[in-house]
Order: C-alpha cells, then sequence, then structure tokens
C-alpha cells in the first residue's frame, strides 16, 4: 500500500485533510487528482443537499437551530459517504483533468 492517506471516509470538510491531501498530490500526482476529484463531488454533493432542504417548507417543533445544526452534520457526513461510493462526477473529472486525456472529445474531433 502507498504512504497516501486514504480519504474516503474522512470528514468532508476537514481543513486537516487539505494539507494530506496536498502531501498526496505532491508524491503521487495520481492519487492526488483521484482524491481532489472525491473531494469535490463531496462538495457538489453537499451543496445539492443544502439546496434541496432550503426548498423544503419548514414548520412546527422540529424547526429550530439545533435541528438545522444537526441536519447541516447529517447531510456533510452523507454527502461524503455517497461520494465515497462514486456517482461519477470524480471519474469525469479524472478524466477530464489527467494530462493524457485528449483536449478534443473523440467524437468532436473529426467534425
Amino acid at each position: 500500500m502507498s504512504d497516501s492517506v486514504n480519504m474516503a471516509g474522512s470528514f468532508a470538510l476537514d481543513v486537516g485533510g487539505l494539507e494530506r491531501l496536498k502531501q498526496t498530490n505532491r508524491s503521487d500526482p495520481g492519487e492526488g487528482l483521484k482524491q481532489a476529484a472525491n473531494q469535490f463531488e463531496a462538495l457538489f454533493l453537499n451543496k445539492l443537499m443544502v439546496a434541496m432542504r432550503e426548498a423544503s417548507p419548514r414548520s412546527g417543533l422540529l424547526d429550530s437551530q439545533q435541528t438545522r445544526f444537526y441536519e447541516s452534520l447529517f447531510d456533510q457526513q452523507m454527502s461524503q459517504h455517497m461520494a465515497g461510493r462514486g456517482l461519477g462526477l470524480a471519474d469525469q473529472l479524472i478524466r477530464q483533468l489527467s494530462s493524457d486525456s485528449p483536449a478534443v472529445p473523440t467524437d468532436q474531433a473529426g467534425s
């Protein structure tokens, strides 16, 4: 196993994780790109979940500051978990950002 740290089970918005990600990118750029893409996917999913919660009407006993705090923690962990399983966004980012991929998609190259 390489010396890079597996960030799949870590907290999505961990500030210390950014430094570990930088170290991984210096030692193994391919693994660093993969982990950065996974973190981006987790942040994207978190924003999506926050937008969905804001779109829902709130009223009653369960609408308090404490409930919103715990919902935000749950949303962060759930988005990290879903990104760890993969939805495809990270794979697309890796494909787009890797240096060995063509600049123009193959279906548009012949046009």
